[in-house]
Protein backbone atom coordinates (compact mmCIF):
# COMPACT_ATOMS: atom_id res chain seq x y z
CA UNK A 1 0.00 0.00 0.00
CA UNK A 2 1.39 3.36 -1.01
CA UNK A 3 0.52 6.73 0.55
CA UNK A 4 -0.26 9.38 -2.05
CA UNK A 5 -0.67 13.08 -1.26
CA UNK A 6 -3.19 14.95 -3.38
CA UNK A 7 -2.91 18.60 -4.24
CA UNK A 8 -5.99 20.74 -4.89
CA UNK A 9 -5.12 20.50 -8.57
CA UNK A 10 -5.03 16.70 -8.64
CA UNK A 11 -7.72 15.25 -10.87
CA UNK A 12 -9.16 11.81 -11.21
CA UNK A 13 -9.26 10.21 -14.68
CA UNK A 14 -13.06 10.48 -14.70
CA UNK A 15 -12.84 14.22 -14.06
CA UNK A 16 -10.31 14.60 -16.87
CA UNK A 17 -12.54 12.61 -19.21
CA UNK A 18 -15.59 14.70 -18.30
CA UNK A 19 -13.57 17.87 -18.89
CA UNK A 20 -12.43 16.60 -22.30
CA UNK A 21 -16.01 15.72 -23.25
CA UNK A 22 -17.17 19.17 -22.11
CA UNK A 23 -14.55 20.96 -24.23
CA UNK A 24 -15.29 18.76 -27.25
CA UNK A 25 -19.05 19.33 -26.89
CA UNK A 26 -18.47 23.07 -26.61
CA UNK A 27 -16.32 23.01 -29.74
CA UNK A 28 -19.07 21.18 -31.65
CA UNK A 29 -21.64 23.74 -30.51
CA UNK A 30 -19.40 26.61 -31.63
CA UNK A 31 -18.42 25.03 -34.96
CA UNK A 32 -21.78 23.78 -36.20
CA UNK A 33 -24.75 25.04 -34.16
CA UNK A 34 -27.22 24.62 -37.03
CA UNK A 35 -26.32 20.95 -37.41
CA UNK A 36 -26.90 20.39 -33.68
CA UNK A 37 -30.26 22.18 -33.81
CA UNK A 38 -31.33 20.15 -36.86
CA UNK A 39 -31.00 17.01 -34.71
CA UNK A 40 -33.72 18.39 -32.41
CA UNK A 41 -37.12 17.76 -34.04
CA UNK A 42 -39.58 20.65 -34.13
CA UNK A 43 -36.84 23.17 -33.28
CA UNK A 44 -36.89 26.19 -35.57
CA UNK A 45 -33.65 27.27 -37.20
CA UNK A 46 -32.63 30.90 -36.91
CA UNK A 47 -29.57 33.10 -36.67
CA UNK A 48 -30.52 33.95 -33.08
CA UNK A 49 -30.72 30.25 -32.16
CA UNK A 50 -27.31 29.63 -33.75
CA UNK A 51 -25.87 32.52 -31.71
CA UNK A 52 -27.31 31.18 -28.46
CA UNK A 53 -25.91 27.71 -29.20
CA UNK A 54 -22.48 29.19 -29.97
CA UNK A 55 -22.53 31.15 -26.69
CA UNK A 56 -23.43 27.98 -24.81
CA UNK A 57 -20.56 26.21 -26.56
CA UNK A 58 -18.16 28.99 -25.56
CA UNK A 59 -19.29 28.63 -21.94
CA UNK A 60 -18.56 24.90 -22.06
CA UNK A 61 -15.10 25.47 -23.56
CA UNK A 62 -14.16 28.17 -21.03
CA UNK A 63 -15.51 26.13 -18.12
CA UNK A 64 -13.69 23.01 -19.31
CA UNK A 65 -10.38 24.78 -19.88
CA UNK A 66 -10.63 26.49 -16.47
CA UNK A 67 -11.24 23.09 -14.86
CA UNK A 68 -8.39 21.47 -16.79
CA UNK A 69 -6.00 24.26 -15.78
CA UNK A 70 -6.96 23.87 -12.12
CA UNK A 71 -8.37 27.41 -11.94
CA UNK A 72 -11.78 26.02 -11.02
CA UNK A 73 -12.21 22.77 -9.07
CA UNK A 74 -14.29 20.21 -10.96
CA UNK A 75 -16.79 20.16 -8.10
CA UNK A 76 -17.58 23.84 -8.64
CA UNK A 77 -18.95 23.09 -12.11
CA UNK A 78 -22.08 21.77 -10.42
CA UNK A 79 -23.39 25.31 -9.84
CA UNK A 80 -23.47 26.63 -13.43
CA UNK A 81 -24.54 23.23 -14.78
CA UNK A 82 -27.32 22.92 -12.19
CA UNK A 83 -28.55 26.45 -12.90
CA UNK A 84 -28.43 25.80 -16.62
CA UNK A 85 -30.39 22.56 -16.20
CA UNK A 86 -33.01 24.43 -14.15
CA UNK A 87 -33.41 27.13 -16.80
CA UNK A 88 -33.74 24.50 -19.52
CA UNK A 89 -36.43 22.72 -17.49
CA UNK A 90 -38.30 26.02 -17.28
CA UNK A 91 -37.90 26.62 -21.02
CA UNK A 92 -39.09 23.09 -21.82
CA UNK A 93 -42.18 23.60 -19.68
CA UNK A 94 -42.92 27.08 -20.95
CA UNK A 95 -42.18 26.94 -24.66
CA UNK A 96 -43.55 24.33 -27.01
CA UNK A 97 -41.42 25.83 -29.78
CA UNK A 98 -38.13 25.16 -27.94
CA UNK A 99 -39.20 22.13 -25.89
CA UNK A 100 -37.16 19.49 -27.75
CA UNK A 101 -33.92 21.48 -27.80
CA UNK A 102 -34.42 22.47 -24.16
CA UNK A 103 -34.94 18.83 -23.14
CA UNK A 104 -31.76 17.76 -24.96
CA UNK A 105 -29.81 20.57 -23.32
CA UNK A 106 -31.41 19.73 -19.96
CA UNK A 107 -30.10 16.18 -20.28
CA UNK A 108 -26.58 17.37 -21.16
CA UNK A 109 -26.49 19.93 -18.33
CA UNK A 110 -27.80 17.35 -15.86
CA UNK A 111 -25.13 14.86 -16.95
CA UNK A 112 -22.38 17.45 -16.44
CA UNK A 113 -23.85 18.45 -13.05
CA UNK A 114 -23.95 14.79 -12.00
CA UNK A 115 -20.31 14.38 -13.04
CA UNK A 116 -19.43 17.43 -10.96
CA UNK A 117 -21.29 16.00 -7.98
CA UNK A 118 -19.43 12.75 -8.40
CA UNK A 119 -16.17 14.69 -8.34
CA UNK A 120 -17.14 16.20 -4.98
CA UNK A 121 -17.88 12.77 -3.53
CA UNK A 122 -14.73 11.07 -4.77
CA UNK A 123 -12.14 13.84 -4.43
CA UNK A 124 -10.01 13.66 -1.30
CA UNK A 125 -9.73 16.78 0.84
CA UNK A 126 -6.98 19.10 -0.36
CA UNK A 127 -3.62 18.23 1.13
CA UNK A 128 -4.89 15.11 2.89
CA UNK A 129 -3.17 11.84 2.05
CA UNK A 130 -5.14 8.96 0.67
CA UNK A 131 -4.16 5.31 0.67
CA UNK A 132 -3.70 3.66 -2.70
CA UNK A 133 -4.15 -0.09 -3.00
Amino acid sequence: MELVAHSPRARKPTTAATTAVRVAWGAVLIACPAAVLRRCPRTPASTAADTVVRLLGARHVVQGLATAAGVVPAAWTVVPDGLHAATMAGLALGSERWRTAACVDLAVATAFAAAGLRATRTAPAAGRPRHRR
